[in-house]
């Protein structure tokens, strides 16, 4: 008879589990950043940018080390063609993300986690751009509804949605140069922040000779400061390792919980005003992304089908 009480020991995660998991964190933490930020309200989008670059620098340096990545490093910094991307995209996320953390100061952060929304699709649209991918029938009725949703989002607001749909651009070019070389996440982020932290180091100087750093001033706004960076590397180094274990759809299905975190942030924390129009435009919106979704997780289903042995 077994014993009542039989010890059992803790199920090992599978590696797909561990992908969720680590996506999840990733994600929480891009969520919970809308908040944080909120904590700095005072500081200006330029130093919060700055010292979102310039203290993820020592800790990607201390990923790349520790995982043995300098070799990588050094190939991508001795190719014209990757640093000269690298050098582009550096800029571009830096750009990115100091309106994303002015949309917060002024009260657009709605405008904002539209945009994160709709990246997906912009990405399916860079595909038939720039790769001459085409639309599937499920992707024009995604695109369609964003459109219309868009539009509405246009009414709400009195113009066009100009933050969000630049946010959404920025992330969508980042993330297709990136992709066109063959430079690692965590090597490619360690280049990016390498190549910024000068002029960003630079501009720190300019906020300091016109008496407008906050870093130094209070041990509150130093350390806050200093998390900024703490956490964009992190989030980036817990989701690029999430990747490695996931699978297409399901990562496509995860990156919804960030902007769906700044959308509740905003209308529950931030107290931004949601009246009907802004609620039917992003109702239209998440109909769109089901779409989308469905479609992505119907077309890799089918896909790993294919290639299973009779």
């Amino acid at each position: 008879m077994a014993l009542a009480h039989e010890t059992r020991l803790p199920r090992t995660l599978t590696n797909a589990e561990k992908g969720v998991l680590l996506a999840v964190m990733a994600h929480l933490i891009w969520g919970g950043m809308a908040v944080y930020f909120g904590l700095i309200r005072h500081v200006s989008p330029i130093e919060i940018a700055v010292n979102r670059g310039v203290w993820s620098l020592p800790i990607a340096g201390f990923m790349v080390w520790y995982l043995g990545l300098w070799g990588d490093v050094w190939r991508a910094v001795t190719s014209p063609r990757n640093l000269a991307i690298l050098t582009l995209t550096s800029a571009l996320v830096v750009f990115n993300w100091g309106f994303y953390v002015w949309s917060i100061q002024v009260g657009r952060t709605l405008e904002s986690s539209l945009g994160y929304f709709i990246n997906p699709l912009l990405n399916v649209v860079m595909g038939y751009v720039f790769l001459g991918e085409r639309f599937t029938a499920p992707q024009k009725l995604a695109l369609g509804l964003a459109a219309i949703g868009v539009l509405i989002q246009t009414v709400a607001l009195g113009h066009f949605p100009w933050l969000g749909l630049m946010l959404a651009a920025t992330f969508c070019l980042y993330g297709f140069l990136r992709k066109t070389i063959p430079v690692g996440p965590i090597q490619g982020f360690f280049v990016e922040v390498a190549i910024i932290a000068v002029p960003l180091l630079a501009a720190q100087y300019w906020l300091v000779s016109k008496g407008q750093a906050h870093f130094g001033q209070t041990t509150r706004d130093t350390l806050l400061l200093m998390g900024c960076g703490v956490m964009t590397a992190l989030s980036l180094m817990l989701f690029a390792a999430s990747l490695r274990r996931l699978r297409y759809s399901t990562a496509g299905l995860l990156q919804y919980i960030s902007p769906s975190l700044v959308f509740l942030t905003a209308v529950f924390i931030f107290r931004e005003p949601l009246d009907m129009w802004k609620l039917a435009s992003f109702a239209v919106i998440w109909m769109a992304l089901a779409v989308f979704s469905f479609s992505a997780i119907r077309d890799e289903r089918s896909k790993r089908q294919d290639i299973e042995p009779v």
